[in-house]
């Protein structure tokens, strides 16, 4: 998700708001060299330039509603 105090947002955040097990904070313009050089991550985040042309930017809310709606709950017992 993004930090809005220092502008800057998670690397990757995925499109579907998935947790990644690695994650970097970047500005935008580092962000938008990691997708100049095909950073092998950049085809699943929400910032990717081609994802955000049909999608629009994402929304931090948004994308932090979509992981916990991911979360079940189970009973035990």
């Amino acid at each position: 998700m993004a930090n809005q105090d220092n502008g800057l947002r998670q690397c990757p955040t995925r499109i579907d708001g998935t947790g990644v097990l690695f994650a970097h904070k970047v500005s935008h313009g580092q962000c938008q060299d990691r997708q100049r050089g095909q950073y092998h991550k950049c085809f699943t985040c929400a910032y990717n330039n081609a994802y955000v042309a049909v999608n629009g930017m994402p929304v931090a809310e948004t994308l932090a509603t979509a992981s916990d709606s991911s979360d079940e709950s189970v009973k035990v017992g």
